[in-house]
C-alpha cells in the first residue's frame, strides 16, 4: 500500500514516467533481497545493490548486456528469468535445473528453485531463487524479475544436522565391546535380506553361535578376561568373514552371521571351518587368551515359507543341538 501511495502521488506530477522509474529503481535497490530486472529482450534493466554483493558484478557492468547468465554460471547460459520471460514449460526448466525447481502454487508461469553455484566464493554458494514475468495492462510481457536469496549456511546446518543424525543413528547400531553389529542392526539387516532373497530367488543362509563354558571364563577368571576374549572373537570374525557376510554380537556370547547368496552346504563348510580353525587357534600360544574355548553353531538356510523369526527359531535350536551333543560342533537344521 505504501508502494502504490507513493506511485500514485509522483504519477499525477509533472514529471511522472520518469519519477515513477526512479521511485521503482530506488526501491528495488533498498530491497535487501537480491534481484534484477531483464526487458523484453533479455537486456538487464535493474542490477540492485544486494545483487552487485552477491554476485560481485556492478550494476554498471551489466545494465544494458545480457550478460545475466555470466554473473552466476561460468557459462554463458539462460537463467530463470529469461526461461519464464519465453514462457517455458516444466520440461524446459527442467533441463537447466534438473528437478531442483518447482512451479508456484500462486502466480501462473512463475518458479522458483534451490541450486549450488560452485562459481561462487572459495567453495560455492547454495542460492534460493524465484523469478516471474512482468506484464503491461494488456498482459503482454514485457520483461522479468528474478530474485536470489544466499542459503548456503542453512544448508550446511541440514548437511551438519544430516550427517549428526546419521553417525548417531550408525552408533546406535554397533556393540560398544566388540564393535561388531548388535542385535537392533541384525533385524534389520536380516529383514532386508529376507526381502531380497525372496525377490531374486536366490539362496540365504544364518549362522548363530555362542562360545562354549564362556561363563565358566567369567568365573573362573573374572569379566575382564571375558570381555577379552569377546573381543578376540570378534576380531578372528572378521578375518574369517567373507565381504558380504554381516557380522552381529546378539548380546553376552552370542554372536550371529547372515550369510547372503549362500546355500545350507556351502554355509556348513563356513562354519565347520570356523570352528575348527577357532579350536587350532586356541592351541598355540597366541591363543591362551581365549582359554581353550569352543564354538557351538548352528547353521540353516531360509526356506520359502520361513518368516524371519521362525529362520533365526531354527538357527537357534541348531545352534543349541550342537551343546547338547557335545559341544565344539556345527548343527545344519
Amino acid at each position: 500500500m505504501l508502494l502504490h501511495s507513493l506511485l500514485t502521488e509522483r504519477f499525477d506530477s509533472k514529471h511522472s514516467s520518469e519519477e515513477l522509474l526512479q521511485i521503482l529503481a530506488s526501491v528495488l535497490n533498498a530491497f535487501p533481497v537480491a534481484c534484477f530486472l531483464i526487458n523484453s529482450e533479455h537486456r538487464v534493466i535493474h542490477w540492485n545493490m544486494a545483487c552487485e554483493v552477491l554476485t560481485g558484478v556492478s550494476a554498471r557492468a551489466i545494465i544494458g548486456t545480457k550478460d545475466q547468465g555470466k554473473a552466476f554460471y561460468a557459462c554463458d547460459r539462460m537463467v530463470m528469468a529469461d526461461l519464464v520471460l519465453d514462457g517455458a514449460a516444466n520440461n524446459q526448466v527442467d533441463a537447466l535445473y534438473h528437478g531442483k525447481f518447482r512451479p508456484s502454487s500462486t502466480i501462473p508461469g512463475t518458479y522458483e528453485a534451490e541450486d549450488f553455484f560452485p562459481d561462487f566464493g572459495k567453495e560455492g554458494r547454495w542460492l534460493y531463487f524465484t523469478a516471474a514475468r512482468i506484464c503491461d495492462v494488456h498482459g503482454t510481457p514485457i520483461g522479468a524479475i528474478e530474485t536470489l536469496q544466499d542459503v548456503t549456511a542453512r544448508r550446511q546446518a541440514e548437511t551438519a544436522l544430516h550427517l549428526s543424525n546419521e553417525r548417531f543413528k550408525a552408533l546406535s547400531w554397533i556393540d560398544d565391546l566388540t564393535q561388531l553389529y548388535n542385535s537392533r542392526r541384525f533385524h534389520e539387516v536380516l529383514d532386508n535380506e529376507i526381502s531380497r532373497a525372496a525377490r531374486y530367488a536366490h539362496p540365504l543362509s544364518l549362522m548363530v553361535f555362542d562360545i562354549d563354558y564362556f561363563k565358566q571364563i567369567n568365573d573362573t577368571h573374572g569379566h575382564q578376561e571375558g570381555d577379552r576374549v569377546l573381543r578376540l572373537i570378534a576380531e578372528y570374525l572378521r578375518q574369517w568373514q567373507r565381504e558380504a557376510d554381516h557380522l552381529f554380537r546378539f548380546g553376552g556370547d552370542e554372536f550371529a552371521v547372515i550369510l547372503p547368496e549362500t546355500n545350507a552346504a556351502a554355509a556348513h563348510t563356513a562354519a565347520t571351518r570356523l570352528v575348527e580353525e577357532w579350536r587350532q587357534f586356541n592351541g598355540n600360544e597366541a591363543g591362551a587368551v581365549a582359554h581353550g574355548s569352543t564354538l557351538s553353531v548352528g547353521v540353516t538356510q531360509l526356506k520359502a515359507d520361513d518368516t524371519a523369526e521362525t529362520f533365526v527359531r531354527r538357527a537357534d535350536q541348531a545352534a543349541y543341538e550342537a551343546k547338547h551333543l557335545g559341544r565344539d560342533r556345527v548343527i545344519c537344521a
